[in-house]
């Protein structure tokens, strides 16, 4: 591993490493996506694949789920109600209840075979004992 030569930072950039890991896969996702014929990005898919297994959730319920901003999980929800795989409805003022649509449940099996082959993709870089304890340090970095 890689260090950075200075008296002030000695320590791997673990946070650049992190990034580029995300970017990586979210590039491969894309890619999974179009592959597929599924017109939805990655952050579509991500909030499919929550509401798949539990339709009807509030927009702040899938933020806290998916760890993303409002903003963000705002313009994808709206984007994929234009695309009609989701409907939403008022529960107040600035919330909306999420629901995926019957078009939404046509296309549920590609997503599901996106993520079965991404999964399957990364078993065949990290073993599972591995990423038991990538997690771990991940959940230690989020929880301090």
């Amino acid at each position: 591993m890689k260090t950075y030569n200075s008296s002030a930072y000695t320590m791997p950039n673990v946070g650049c490493k992190i990034g580029k890991v995300y970017q990586k896969l979210s590039s491969q996702l894309e890619a999974s996506l179009a592959e597929s014929g599924l017109n939805i990005t990655a952050s579509e898919y991500l909030v499919m694949r929550v509401l798949y297994g539990n339709d009807g959730l509030q927009q702040c319920e899938i933020v806290d789920t998916l760890g993303k901003d409002k903003a963000s999980v705002c313009r994808t929800v709206a984007s994929l109600a234009r695309k009609g795989y989701v409907t939403t409805e008022p529960v107040s003022h600035k919330c909306l209840r999420v629901w995926v649509s019957d078009q939404g449940r046509k296309i549920q099996h590609l997503i599901d075979n996106v993520a079965l082959k991404r999964h399957k993709a990364l078993e065949a870089v990290v073993n599972a004992g591995e990423m038991d304890i990538f997690v771990k340090v991940l959940d230690q970095i989020l929880d301090n």
